[in-house]
């Protein structure tokens, strides 16, 4: 506990001796427990000038008695994980992934999919293990700013182990999450890599990428970001969110990309309301967000260009009775591979402009008991098609459109463990580009149907 803390906990109690038994009871208490941890006597402080009142008294002894009470960690499994280091509560998290899946025909990586190849250019099936969407992380919590009353800081470092490898059975490190935070219930800042401010929603899919470049936009970054909640009554609240963040290159085969002079800039409104007016208690969310920056691009004979990169993007967070839930998010822009949109694809190497592109997906899910969840959505991914003619690819092939359907079910045998088994149904339209006849040529679309089954054990 900080010296404010201290101060505030033995002069309530003085304060508070005679304003009742109950009071009284659970004071003394909150003394014992804090000479047992060693906080210096009265006498050892010089800080003055701090009052409570009777309801923020006791609001802050229940917060220190639930801090000093051992809590059951996130899968249910007795006591915490974390542990004390100083004045830092440190957690660790994570699951143990296992992925084995059977594909008609190969997708774009194989481990896990994010569209699919034609069968003029990878025709053959496929079956793949893979344990590397195995994922750790270390979730941090210590007292917020001194003068800032009510805060808390905390951050967060996670990784999982589809980072670049050699070999099947050799995955490395890829940095997930790495932030400091600090919020009052009200407002937060925070600085480092965490999940994108635009479209915040994701669908509950076994696929490791959950669908990205597919109509799921937004991935992680680093940035400075502000988060600021309004509250209109009990049951509405208005969230702004405002962030600088990082350039993030995915076209890089025929084209080389570099960070311009100014950061990209993503913003949400998000407005949720209607808490209470249903049977299971759940609000309704409708966001709206953007992003907006330029990027620098070096085409063929050092042709280099600024080209912008926007979005504008809604997502929807619907629950319409306590076991069925809606979800779903459309996106609009140009220039999108950054936020793993347009087919990943954000320019075309033979216009040397920018590919404009739209999409989104819905999806229902159904709790149909406490252990049995079942999720069935569609999402799609369609490039402009004038914008693209032989895309970014060196062998001069383009995606101009694409669409996955899924239905899965998960089931927990326990808090921890889950098994999971999905079918994907995708389809990916392609096209290539003839250098010599300057004509673009349909190719065969990939139409694979994909088997997953997955084990995943939680701690």
């Amino acid at each position: 506990m900080t010296n404010h803390r201290i101060i505030v906990l033995l002069f309530c109690l003085t304060l508070n001796i005679f304003a009742s038994i109950a009071v009284n009871t659970a004071a003394s208490i909150a003394a014992n427990t804090a000479v047992a941890a060693g906080i210096p006597a009265a006498s050892e402080v010089r800080e003055e000038g701090v009052y409570l009142t009777k309801t923020e008294f006791e609001t802050f002894l229940q917060q220190y008695q639930t801090e000093h009470t051992p809590q059951s960690s996130q899968s249910g499994l007795g006591k915490s994980l974390a542990w004390k280091k100083g004045l830092f509560t440190i957690t660790p998290y994570g699951y143990i992934n296992l992925s084995a899946s059977y594909e008609t025909e190969r997708t774009t990586t194989g481990d896990y999919a994010v569209f699919a190849n034609s069968p003029d250019l990878d025709g053959d099936s496929g079956f793949n293990v893979d344990p590397k969407s195995t994922r750790m992380g270390l979730k941090m919590e210590s007292p917020g700013i001194p003068g800032w009353r009510g805060s808390k800081s905390e951050g967060a470092i996670e990784f999982d182990f589809q980072g670049a490898f050699q070999s099947r059975n050799r995955g490395s490190l890829l940095l997930r999450k790495a932030y400091v935070a600090v919020s009052d219930g009200q407002t937060k800042f925070l600085a480092g890599q965490d999940w994108e401010i635009i479209s915040p929603l994701y669908p509950k899919t076994l696929n490791y990428t959950a669908g990205a470049c597919v109509g799921n936009v937004g991935y992680r970054r680093a940035m400075l970001r502000v988060d600021r909640r309004t509250d209109f009554c009990n049951s509405s609240h208005l969230l702004t969110q405002f962030g600088i963040t990082d350039h993030v290159f995915r076209d890089n085969t025929a084209v080389s990309p570099a960070t311009s002079d100014w950061p990209v800039i993503q913003g949400r409104l998000a407005y949720t309301f209607g808490k209470g007016c249903f049977d299971h208690g759940k609000p309704i969310t409708v966001g709206v967000s953007s992003h907006l920056g330029e990027q620098q691009f070096t085409f063929a004979g050092n042709d280099r260009k600024n080209l912008r990169t926007w979005s504008f993007n809604v997502d929807v967070d619907l629950p319409i009775t306590e076991k069925l839930g809606f979800q779903m998010e459309y996106f609009l822009g140009e220039n999108l591979a950054t936020i793993e949109g347009g087919i990943l694809q954000g320019v075309d190497a033979q216009r040397r402009n920018t590919i404009r592109a739209q999409g989104g997906w819905a999806a229902f899910t159904y709790q149909a008991t406490q252990k049995l969840q079942t999720n069935l959505c569609y999402m799609i991914d369609d490039p402009f098609n004038d914008d693209v003619v032989s895309g970014n690819a060196g062998n001069n092939s383009a995606r101009n459109y694409s669409h996955c359907l899924f239905i899965n079910a998960l089931y927990n045998w326990s808090d921890a463990l889950m098994t999971g088994f999905e079918i994907d149904f995708w389809r990916t339209h392609w096209q290539r580009y003839d250098t010599a006849t300057q004509t673009v040529t349909p190719l065969t679309p990939g139409t694979p149907v994909r088997y997953e089954l997955t084990v995943r054990y939680t701690f």
